[in-house]
């Protein structure tokens, strides 16, 4: 290197420094002048290219820095989708004295009520919901925040239900969804928005944890807010799921204790409640689905246990979980039997239907059946409903409804109704 400076030195001072010094020791003073100029320039420019580099890699890591704790853009950490969806029902004989909605509310339907076509239509099923995601720049940080109309049994005047709003992390979720009495999983297809008897959708603010121990099962713990008419203390309740190509078994369980405050005093008892469920899948197109309740002692969990009167022993509110027996200071804890078997078939991509039979039956040899004579007894469901894809997200509905209500006393009610839908999810 050392040589070729020099050579170049010597070339650019041939023409003037060599003119005007004819002697060798004038010509190596000016050639060790110009190496020596030329050594600082080449010198400066290596630090400069060592300032440069620095420079860079700080704003990388400044960028990377930023890009950590930037959550991104709205689009890219929130999903939002939704449902527009108009029920419908026409019922053959009232479902409730109040009319009942477009919702099945069997277990109300009035005993001597004069008998009458009637219809009723609702948009209050409609949702709006969001999907955050990448939380602070944590992947593993989600939030879901829902809601609906369906206010007031379905009358739909505008006010919004919160459905779903949660927060989770590190097999961790803090707030409201589904409870793990639930059996979302394993339920059939229903064009009633309330689902059929012996099905469960119920939504409860909670403190989860879940347990994965690999991709077939897991494990779901959680304490869980049941209503009013529990203690302080809040449910704890248990989910286990095992899931493969063509079969899911789930098994899950509730304890709690249920409350009564009478003249200034409390008044405890401890309820309790399993569930099982299954679903198989014989092809892509068809499975069979089976969901059955034992439960003692509680009506918030599992749908249609509730009655449209108090308890005859004190006058309450409403409920089918107990009555008070005051003469000897206890609750009077209602029981019952739930089994939903339902059948799914897809015939293409624009039309599936399914057939569904349920039955809820409750105790009626205890205490609480012989205090409660004008509370149910048995509940029965037989439905078939049809689906109709016309359009990507579109789905137009019918499914028909035939069924009893029969109270401890021996009284008799009966449905039938035509239940309509059409909706669009985005």
């Amino acid at each position: 290197m050392k040589k070729l400076i020099l050579a170049a030195a010597c070339a650019a001072v041939t023409g003037t420094s060599f003119a005007e010094t004819s002697t060798t020791e004038q010509r190596i003073n000016v050639l060790e002048a110009e190496l020596q100029r030329l050594k600082q320039e080449v010198s400066a420019q290596k630090n400069t290219n060592i300032q440069l580099v620095q420079q860079q890699q700080q704003l990388n890591t400044e960028l990377k820095s930023a890009s950590q704790k930037n959550t991104g853009s709205w689009t890219d950490n929130v999903d939002v989708y939704g449902i527009l969806r108009l029920d419908g029902a026409v019922d053959f004989k009232d479902t409730t004295a109040a009319r009942g909605r477009t919702s099945n509310q069997i277990n109300k339907v009035p005993f001597d009520a004069a008998q009458g076509k009637r219809s009723d239509f609702t948009i209050a099923a409609s949702r709006i919901g969001m999907d955050i995601k990448n939380l602070a720049g944590r992947e593993d940080v989600k939030a879901k925040l829902e809601a609906d109309f369906w206010v007031d049994n379905g009358k739909g005047d505008g006010k919004l239900r919160i459905r779903h709003a949660y927060v989770s992390f590190d097999d961790w979720l803090f707030g409201q969804t589904w409870s793990l009495m639930s059996n979302m999983e394993t339920m059939t297809e229903s064009i009633d928005y309330t689902q059929f008897l012996g099905v469960s959708t119920t939504r409860v603010p909670q403190v989860r944890r879940d347990f994965n121990f690999n991709a077939a099962n897991k494990l779901q713990l959680a304490l869980e807010y049941a209503s009013d008419r529990s203690s302080e203390l809040p449910a704890l309740t248990a989910k286990y799921i095992y899931k493969n190509q063509a079969v899911l078994l789930m098994g899950q369980g509730f304890i709690n204790e249920k409350r009564a405050e009478v003249d200034n005093r409390d008044i405890d008892k401890v309820s309790w409640g399993v569930g099982l469920g299954a679903r198989y899948k014989f092809t892509p197109k068809q499975s069979v689905q089976a969901n059955y309740y034992h439960v003692k002692g509680d009506q918030k969990f599992v749908s249609y246990t509730t009655v449209p009167q108090g308890s005859s022993s004190d006058g309450a509110a409403m409920g089918g979980d107990y009555s008070v027996d005051l003469n000897n200071n206890s609750l009077l804890l209602n029981e019952f039997d739930s089994l939903t078997l339902g059948y799914s078939h897809k015939f293409n991509d624009q039309w599936r239907g399914n057939i569904a039979t349920s039955l809820m039956k409750f105790e009626d040899d205890s205490a609480y059946a012989k205090e409660n004579i004008s509370n149910n007894k048995q509940l029965t469901d037989h439905a078939i409903n049809l689906i109709y894809t016309p359009r990507p997200y579109v789905d137009l509905g019918v499914e028909y409804h035939l069924g009893e209500r029969e109270s401890f006393e021996g009284k008799t009610a009966d449905i039938s109704r035509v239940n309509l839908s059409a909706q669009y999810k985005f």
